[in-house]
């Protein structure tokens, strides 16, 4: 007994420095990923486009001499069905820390584009066409190498570079949901469908509700109840994503909690951010050590400007190539040059063989119209009109 008593006295002082260095080692580490960590992946003048249209870089094309913008920030995101791999979300985010301001860009799932043999022409099926690559060429992870091979040909047409991207199927989306405690928000409409076939019931009601992770995919599926289909369930979604980045907001209180959630976040979706990136944007949005959140009302969503259009049987939808590329200019573009000139070089995102398509992508910008919402705006009405 006094051997055993002996020994805790001389090993509880020792357990505790072992405990207290612990502690102060993982102290530091936290405290570095918080106020010093910083995301690598600005690599210089490195362009994946080609800028050779562009009568400046002709002569230095294979090195340009170019500034990028170190606190901008650009990211790729898609949400796929269980069944397909079928993307019906697609949406460019753009993150400006300096300016503390948000843009995002949603491409309609029918938005025509050509992909190498592959007859398929509606982007939605892009993923499913980079992941099959992707397993053909021995990828340990396809999902992940399909979703970054969707970003670098978005980067490569678009003239966008795309630092992060993000890919996740509904039960991904249903957990983030429930991870935040859900969402409350206003359900414009009473959505009815029924689809056995695909395991998809809808039933919701008009009115202000609490949306879990459940009902949320409700909501952001539903598509059948609108005039414009498509167009009007992207309207819904951003309304619900107005409804999510305001609960984010005031769930995520400290930076423990953001780490938690950063955690939980990585589980569902296949991406290549890591939880410090994620930790990293977070405090920034979130005000969080810098003491300036992100406004809601510099969160500005739309639409990627085109028009629908049937071709060979089908319903497409086809960009406004001078829209676009204004857009992408402006919100997303990294670098201290006008891309313009260098958007879509190789025309993927009309059809050859019609003029009717062409005439719609080459349009002048002014037969489209571009709505911008503001997510403060979204969160304090009931629907989009």
């Amino acid at each position: 007994m006094r051997t055993f008593q002996k020994f805790i006295r001389k090993f509880l002082p020792r357990l505790g420095a072992i405990v207290a260095a612990i502690v102060l080692c993982v102290g530091v580490y936290a405290s570095a990923v918080f106020f010093l960590y910083k995301p690598d992946v600005h690599d210089g003048g490195e362009i994946p486009f080609d800028t050779s249209s562009r009568e400046e870089d002709k002569e230095k094309k294979d090195d340009p001499d170019v500034t990028v913008k170190d606190t901008h920030y650009n990211f790729l995101v898609l949400g796929h069905d269980r069944a397909a791999s079928l993307t019906d979300v697609i949406i460019l985010i753009s993150y400006d820390i300096e300016k503390q301001s948000i843009s995002m860009l949603q491409i309609p799932r029918d938005t025509y584009v050509e992909l190498e043999d592959y007859s398929y022409h509606k982007i939605n099926g892009a993923y499913n066409y980079f992941v099959s690559a992707a397993r053909k060429s021995g990828s340990s992870d396809p999902e992940k190498d399909g979703c970054r091979g969707f970003a670098s040909f978005l980067e490569t047409n678009l003239c966008v570079k795309i630092h992060y991207c993000a890919v996740m199927d509904l039960d991904g989306f249903s957990g983030i949901v429930d991870t935040i405690g859900g969402v409350d928000m206003y359900v414009p409409q009473n959505m009815y469908y029924s689809d056995p076939g695909q395991n998809l019931y809808i039933n919701l009601r008009e009115g202000y509700q609490h949306l879990d992770g459940k009902t949320a995919e409700q909501f952001v599926r539903y598509r059948m109840g609108y005039a414009n289909a498509d167009i009007g369930r992207g309207n819904a979604q951003k309304l619900f994503i107005a409804a999510f980045i305001k609960k984010l907001k005031t769930s995520v209180s400290d930076v423990s909690v953001l780490g938690d959630l950063a955690s939980n976040v990585i589980t569902y979706v296949d991406t290549d951010i890591t939880v410090n990136d994620i930790i990293y944007f977070g405090k920034y949005f979130l005000g969080l050590g810098n003491g300036k959140s992100v406004d809601l009302s510099n969160i500005h969503m739309m639409t990627m400007p085109g028009t629908a259009k049937y071709h060979n049987g089908a319903s497409y939808y086809v960009m406004n190539k001078a829209a676009v590329a204004e857009i992408i200019n402006g919100d997303f573009n990294i670098y201290d040059f006008d891309i313009l000139s260098s958007f879509d070089k190789d025309q993927v995102f009309v059809a050859e063989d019609s003029a009717e398509i062409r005439a719609l992508y080459l349009a002048d910008k002014e037969t489209v119209t571009t709505d911008v919402y503001d997510a403060d705006s979204l969160n304090n009405q009931e629907g989009i009109d």
